[in-house]
């Protein structure tokens, strides 16, 4: 009788091995290709960034090209628009307090190239 409780236990854990090592097993195969998985999300997102980056300095240049005097003056005289360039150079500054700070300006502030 205790050679049988005995095979009994030994079934038992071995069972119980089996059962611990099959739960590691899946866990890790689990793990493995959820890393496989984020891998190659992170290589699409990478593509996506360089394909924005791109079109950002295509559009930057294109900005550039198209706000520049010369430009402008051309598209001015194409359009019988009277251009006049100002002797100051304007520009608008927002001015904002600290995140901690609850009250925010909001001020809108127009200086010329003579206040610098």
């Amino acid at each position: 009788m205790g050679n049988k409780k005995r095979k009994n236990r030994n079934s038992f854990n071995k069972w119980l091995y089996f059962l611990i090592s099959g739960f590691f097993l899946i866990i890790y195969v689990f793990l493995y290709l959820k890393i496989i998985y984020l891998g190659y999300l992170i290589d699409k997102c990478k593509e996506e960034y360089e394909l924005l980056s791109l079109i950002n300095k295509k559009y930057t240049l294109q900005f550039i090209t198209l706000t520049t005097p010369e430009n402008l003056k051309k598209l001015a005289s194409e359009k019988n628009i009277n251009l006049v360039v100002p002797e100051n150079v304007c520009f608008l500054e927002i001015k904002e307090e600290d995140e901690k700070n609850i009250e925010k300006s909001g001020i809108l502030e127009a200086r010329t190239k003579e206040n610098f």
